[in-house]
């Protein structure tokens, strides 16, 4: 009789100790799983330089990604901002113009920014004007779970138009892609800003 008062007795405690470490447990987070969750948004910092001379225009590009272009036909280029850690990419396209042809170009960059208006929650235009390299243009921050996020316009009116476009390799999820997305779109508008062509 007194084996089992004392059994119980141990077991009581036991049972009480195990309740007050399980509710310890619970109420501290897991420090490797926060630190790996909080690591994906450790983007490096970017150091910039400015892109190839063989092309009749120059921007600064982020060493966090990679250049590649090709021209496609007198007075149009075709490059890739590739961003490999970040499943980005930016494609862009360069065409010379002449002053008439200017419409053109400007309502199919428009075109191209509102065809996702089906989906998107909103396009937020915002404009560019640097009057002393004469570079004007527009920023499209194309919200939601569409696959251009971010989108842009570059031109003088008379003598060329630059148009490049944010894709991410997956399937479109604003929620899981706007840690990168903001991190790249900072690089687009240094693109922006730094949009040189050269002399005609």
């Amino acid at each position: 009789m007194k084996r089992q008062r004392t059994y119980k007795v141990f077991m009581g405690i036991y049972l009480m100790l195990l309740l007050l470490l399980v509710m310890v447990a619970c109420s501290f987070p897991v420090s490797g799983k926060k630190e790996k969750a909080n690591s994906k948004l450790n983007f490096p910092k970017a150091v910039y330089a400015s892109t190839t001379d063989s092309l009749p225009f120059t921007f600064d590009l982020s060493n966090q990604a990679k250049f590649t272009w090709q021209k496609n036909k007198p007075g149009e280029y075709f490059c890739n901002v590739i961003y490999p850690t970040l499943n980005a990419q930016l494609y862009c396209t360069y065409h010379a113009i002449t002053s008439d042809k200017f419409r053109d170009f400007a309502e199919e960059s428009r075109k191209m920014a509102y065809q996702h208006s089906t989906v998107a929650t909103g396009i937020n235009e915002k404009r560019y004007d640097n009057d002393l390299s004469h570079v004007h243009g527009i920023l499209y921050d194309i919200q939601g779970n569409v696959a251009t996020p971010v989108q842009i316009a570059l031109t003088d009116s008379n003598h060329y138009f630059f148009n490049a476009s944010l894709y991410f390799n997956m399937t479109p999820d604003a929620d899981s892609i706007a840690p990168a997305l903001n991190y790249i779109r900072k690089d687009i508008i240094r693109i922006m800003e730094s949009f040189k062509v050269k002399s005609h």
